[in-house]
């Protein structure tokens, strides 16, 4: 009776993990194919229905403020962007509290994760929100690093917060090209777990390039 009754278990977990896995796969493959407001919406509305299935695993909260992040950037009205914005925040400050309890590579994606929103957030008024989010952005990025030293992610938002950023207000090309150059050498080794973040690349790339012409075309 035991036996059987393991048995049933057993086959119970493998349909829960496979429908997980093909929930992810179908997910992320949105994700990346994903161009307008209408596709993010439905990003955002898959991967929250997963993660109301899957609470204890941080990758589908993680997919779904990642969609919201996105969808702010597309939205012109900057209510709606702050929306989305904040929306993106309070799933992912969830896995706050269990930190001490996942890998330290999550812990990465999931700081960089806030950095985005803190400096896209920056992004709607930049003369208001730079002294409130700026540091905040700063402090959750560099925490990112220390966590794992290997991940391109934080490298590449934080040498996008200095490319955006002034020269006066500390940014500028100068400060963005190292951090960039770390960010496209770091890709260029980082091996990605399955359904765990993997974007970001071809973005590095192409800043790294326009910094550097653009430092080369000053001297």
């Amino acid at each position: 009776m035991i036996y059987k009754f393991f048995i049933i278990l057993l086959f119970s977990f493998s349909l829960s993990s496979n429908r997980y896995e093909q929930a992810m796969e179908r997910g992320i493959n949105m994700l990346e194919k994903s161009e307008t407001r209408e596709d993010y919406i439905k990003c955002s509305n898959f991967f929250y229905r997963v993660h109301q299935a899957q609470k204890d695993n941080w990758l589908p909260g993680y997919y779904y403020s990642l969609s919201n992040v996105r969808l702010s950037l597309i939205e012109k009205e900057s209510f709606i962007k702050d929306e989305y914005l904040d929306k993106a925040l309070k799933i992912v400050s969830l896995y706050d509290s269990v930190f001490s309890d996942i890998d330290s590579l999550a812990v990465s994606e999931i700081l960089t994760l806030k950095g985005m929103i803190f400096s896209s957030k920056i992004m709607i008024d930049p003369m208001t929100r730079g002294r409130e989010f700026g540091s905040q952005a700063s402090n959750v990025i560099e925490d990112a690093i220390l966590y794992a030293k290997y991940n391109p992610r934080p490298y590449l938002i934080s040498g996008q917060m200095k490319f955006y950023t002034p020269a006066a207000f500390g940014g500028g090309m100068e400060k963005a090209m190292p951090l960039l150059e770390s960010a496209v050498n770091f890709y260029n080794i980082f091996k990605f777990e399955k359904y765990w973040p993997n974007w970001g690349e071809d973005l590095a790339i192409k800043m790294y390039e326009q910094a550097k012409k653009t430092l080369q075309n000053s001297n």
